[in-house]
């Protein structure tokens, strides 16, 4: 129980953060370490059964996300965070948790639709790309010139920023806030748990 109570810390903080900045601090993922660590601890002292499934979800969950990240698809706070979820000692961990993240991934992307931020692309002033964290740029747009940035998306934003072209515009698209989503829809999860499971997390290390 304790480790996934840690686990809900490290992503209700990271949620925080990815809603109101686009960014999470690397301080936001000591509980989850130290989660990481107490199922280790755990397992061991319960004479290693169990591990060998944990090993391999962790190994199969994180190592896909870290293709994503290294492939600039997903952020490196999002790779962490899915890796973080398939830390998770419970069995069922990660699916009951990305079910919840996607159903308030649903619900946030429809009402983005609704007030036209999440449609297609869209070109918006230098000014406000570099006061807004939403926002991934596709490219730099400067009178006839058209520069196009990184797919990666882990260095799009600081190509743009080092570009210097303070009255240039720039073509973007919207960047959910993923890690949000699977914060709060892990978070859903423990609470449930602790209302209607209370016996199986408590269970667990």
């Amino acid at each position: 129980m304790y480790a996934e109570l840690l686990i809900a810390a490290s992503l209700a903080a990271a949620a925080y953060q990815d809603a109101k900045d686009r960014a999470v601090s690397d301080l936001v993922w000591i509980p989850a370490g130290a989660a990481v660590a107490l199922t280790f601890y755990s397992f061991y002292a319960e004479g290693g059964a169990g591990l060998e499934f944990y090993l391999m979800k962790l190994a199969l969950i994180g190592g896909m996300a870290l293709v994503f990240t290294v492939l600039g698809s997903i952020g490196q706070a999002d790779g962490i965070a899915i890796a973080v979820v398939a830390a998770d000692p419970y069995a069922l961990s990660p699916l009951a948790p990305l079910l919840g993240a996607a159903a308030v991934a649903a619900a946030h992307i429809a009402y983005e639709v609704s007030r036209g931020n999440a449609r297609g692309k869209k070109v918006i002033p230098m000014e406000q790309f570099l006061r807004e964290q939403r926002w991934i740029p596709k490219a730099i747009l400067s009178g006839d010139s058209r520069t196009e940035v990184s797919r990666d998306v882990n260095v799009a934003r600081d190509q743009v920023e080092a570009s210097g072209g303070a009255d240039a515009l720039v073509e973007v698209s919207y960047g959910v806030p993923t890690v949000a989503y699977i914060g709060v829809g892990f978070v859903a999860y423990v609470v449930y748990m602790l209302l209607f499971s209370y016996s199986a997390l408590a269970a667990l290390p």
